[in-house]
């Protein structure tokens, strides 16, 4: 048994080009790029581009990135060249940005698939649209299904898997026609999670697995049936950082004092192995990386750590203290750490100590969006809108 990210990335990469990073999280969904040969040292700045308000991170593939902001209360999808950064064309309608207690803006990332860029709006604006000139190919509202956003507005990004359009919308999501937007399943309410569904295959069955408000359930992609929940109750139902898998368990870990737990799946029936407070993800999703977890403890704005976990065990291997809270991937086999600050750190992903490789300070203001890597090009974006691509490889 393998979890789909791991058994679906060959195809994603053949679909979507080898240097192409077509979703959240990457072409596997699980915060990792394959690339090599990265120079972080002696990185350049390649351009910069002012993508408006918000915390949409960016999707990358044939050669354009796509992003979101918001100004002035409209939303913008953005497509954009990947050698110059210029505008190649932007959709918008009317969305308020919404500050509640931060800048406010998008908070999902654009996801590209077989020419089209699926996009959620923190109101419940689904959109889809032609990767080529950004024009409508359909759209949809939350609130047609009596879906209703959480606190801090939707923000789990679109997971396209085979012909079904999955949002983190609802009590139990919503999936789509990924061609046409018409609805496969739906549930109403107001329990949606901020987290990205993830694709799965356990025990050669394909499912797709949310992190709502007050659980992580599991759901067959065609009809919406419901395989399997584990109950994960968090203050103020924040569940945003996305499942993280290896093998057929899970961890889950949130902020506010909450901590993390793992979880074994077996069929319909869900095992708890361990529960804790050593990784406490308050919104950015810990990684997984040759047997251990690495992720950051603690709420933005906190003095946050740096750690390394066993997810067998639940057992903190090392910490590293006052790194700031952020967000990371893995690129050419490193973690790349961007503080909020806008600090960015390699380390060696080791589970025997703490070991940092680099530190630089390539972009200001507050970030708190995943950073992205694509075709030798390191993607980092604040939440006032700059958005700046440096270049990891010296030909470049």
């Amino acid at each position: 048994m393998k979890p789909i990210v791991a058994t679906i990335a060959l195809g994603l990469a053949i679909a979507a080009g080898a240097g192409d990073w077509p979703q959240y999280r990457g072409p596997t969904y699980a915060g990792v790029t394959v690339e090599k040969n990265l120079d972080f040292k002696n990185a350049q700045e390649r351009w910069r581009q002012d993508v408006f308000s918000g915390f949409s991170a960016v999707a990358i593939a044939d050669g354009r990135v796509y992003t979101m902001g918001n100004k002035q209360n409209t939303d913008y999808v953005f497509c954009l060249d990947a050698d110059s950064g210029e505008k190649i064309w932007a959709f918008e309608y009317p969305c308020q940005l919404d500050p509640n207690m931060y800048e406010g803006g998008p908070n999902a990332t654009p996801t590209v698939r077989n020419g089209k860029v699926y996009t959620l709006s923190k109101e419940g604006h689904m959109h889809c649209l032609d990767a080529g000139d950004g024009k409508e190919i359909w759209q949809r509202h939350a609130k047609k299904f009596g879906a209703q956003p959480p606190s801090w507005g939707f923000a789990g990004s679109v997971t396209v898997i085979g012909n079904t359009a999955v949002y983190n919308v609802g009590k139990g999501g919503v999936g789509l026609d990924a061609t046409t937007g018409k609805t496969m399943w739906a549930t109403g309410g107001n329990d949606a999670g901020y987290a990205t569904p993830v694709p799965v295959t356990l025990n050669g069955d394909t499912q797709i697995v949310l992190a709502t408000g007050k659980r992580v359930v599991a759901l067959d992609p065609i009809s919406g049936d419901e395989k399997w929940e584990f109950r994960w109750k968090t203050s103020y139902d924040v569940n945003a950082a996305d499942p993280v898998f290896f093998g057929n368990s899970f961890l889950i870990s949130s902020g506010y004092g909450t901590g993390a737990a793992a979880a074994r799946v077996d069929g319909d029936s869900v095992t708890r192995l361990w529960r804790n407070k050593k990784l406490k993800s308050h919104f950015n999703t810990a990684v997984f990386w040759q047997g251990h977890i690495y992720g950051l403890d603690g709420d933005s704005g906190s003095r946050s750590s740096l750690v390394c976990l066993d997810p067998a065990t639940g057992d903190i291997n090392w910490r590293q203290k006052d790194i700031g809270f952020g967000s990371l991937i893995i690129a050419d086999s490193k973690l790349v750490v961007l503080n909020e600050t806008g600090h960015l750190f390699i380390v060696a992903p080791q589970p025997e100590s703490y070991e940092e490789l680099h530190h630089g300070r390539p972009i200001n203001g507050k970030c708190w969006t995943q950073p992205a890597i694509a075709d030798g090009r390191l993607y980092l974006r604040n939440a006032t809108g700059t958005l700046v691509c440096l270049n990891l490889k010296q030909e470049d």
